[in-house]
């Protein structure tokens, strides 16, 4: 009987996404790496356009920062902060940014006499890197590229962080909340959800390229004509792989050669029973993480359909007053003593600033008032 040569190889076409690293890296470069490649800030805003479901809880959390309106000393928050735009203009940008990265950043604007602030500027959050810490652990200077993935073309510029001792005319506000072992930058609310969300953007690229692929399965294909040397072989393998090593090339792919007589290759497609039903279960996990992330209980809030969540009137209003008391409230104040403080160095007087809250509509009753009776049981009960 002839010995039969096998040689057996498989390639795994969906390879692991790479998850977002928050690591704060120091170069011989001025500043600070945000992310081992410098491109943390652009992961977060790309986790916000290609997963449906975290664009949709984000889009809850900045319009619930923004709230309904915003009053200085009870009055509407018209008051200009540069030539063309008022206090809540800059509010509403730098709720975005707070949102999707977990920090934000301003350009001030001195007066003449150096006496105070004449103009606040909103700058875009993921284009400013820090500078280095001095012997006092203050960062002195910051860095704005407007494209750090290109920062050789688009050459970073130096501006002095804020200071109102300091001589400079324009420098950089840039603000986050403390947190554990980060120096430089901040890590947004959501962290805990980075990998149901990357899992979000993956299953869907997967399902388009299936959908465009008609379904195709995985393969199995036994090449028989004889067993190549080993470079041949290593040479098929890299070609393949380099080919069709991608989430847009999903599934798997088993490559045996043979010297077995017969020498016609053999095609055989491997297609897995419960892949629905996988998907499916799935899908459902990865939707729960995100929304459990981002302090939201109850997906119709977002107008989120799951299975068997028919919504009761007063669980819908108690999910709305959890995720503006536990994730809402908290962002505002941050930002509110931030632009208080700015603010007063824009005018010489302490103002407060207060948000109108944004309101759950109903046509029977004042939800607002629903939500206030809920926490003050709440409250009561604990």
């Amino acid at each position: 009987m002839k010995n039969v040569q096998n040689d057996l190889k498989v390639f795994e076409f969906g390879q692991a996404a790479i998850l977002p690293s928050f690591e704060e890296k120091i170069t011989n470069k001025p500043y600070i790496l945000y992310g081992p490649n410098n491109d943390l800030p652009q992961r977060n805003i790309d986790m916000f356009n290609y997963s449906s479901v975290n664009r949709a809880c984000l889009k809850a959390v900045i319009n619930g920062i923004i709230g309904k309106d915003l009053l200085i000393d009870g009055e509407e928050g018209y008051t200009l902060v540069n030539s063309k735009e008022t206090l809540y203009d800059l509010w509403k940008k730098v709720s975005t940014d707070f949102a999707i990265h977990g920090g934000f950043a301003m350009n001030t604007v001195k007066r003449r006499d150096g006496e105070g602030l004449a103009s606040l500027y909103h700058m875009d959050f993921s284009k400013i890197r820090s500078g280095k810490v001095n012997e006092f652990d203050y960062v002195k200077d910051y860095y704005y590229s407007s494209d750090w993935l290109n920062a050789n073309k688009y050459k970073p510029v130096e501006i002095p962080a804020f200071d109102m001792n300091d001589d400079s005319n324009s420098q950089v506000y840039y603000s986050f909340p403390y947190q554990p072992n980060q120096k430089y930058y901040p890590i947004p609310s959501y962290i805990a959800g980075a990998v149901p969300i990357q899992i979000d953007i993956e299953v869907m690229s997967f399902e388009l390229n299936n959908i465009q692929n008609s379904y195709t399965p995985s393969m199995f294909i036994s090449l028989n004509n004889g067993v190549p040397g080993v470079e041949e072989r290593e040479e098929i393998y890299r070609n393949l792989e380099e080919k069709y090593s991608s989430t847009n090339n999903a599934g798997k792919l088993f490559l045996n050669f043979s010297d077995s007589k017969e020498n016609e290759p053999t095609i055989s497609p491997i297609t897995p029973n419960n892949a629905p039903d996988l998907f499916n279960n799935l899908n459902e996990i990865v939707q729960t993480k995100i929304l459990q992330s981002h302090g939201i209980t109850r997906p119709d809030l977002l107008s989120i359909k799951t299975a068997g969540s028919l919504g009761d009137r007063n669980e819908i209003i108690l999910g709305y007053a959890h995720f503006i008391n536990a994730t809402i409230k908290p962002m505002q104040s941050y930002l509110i003593r931030e632009f208080e403080k700015l603010l007063f160095f824009m005018t010489g007087k302490v103002q407060k600033i207060t948000i109108v809250q944004n309101e759950l509509v109903d046509a029977e009753e004042n939800i607002e008032e629903g939500i206030d009776n809920i926490t003050k049981e709440l409250v009561n009960n604990e």
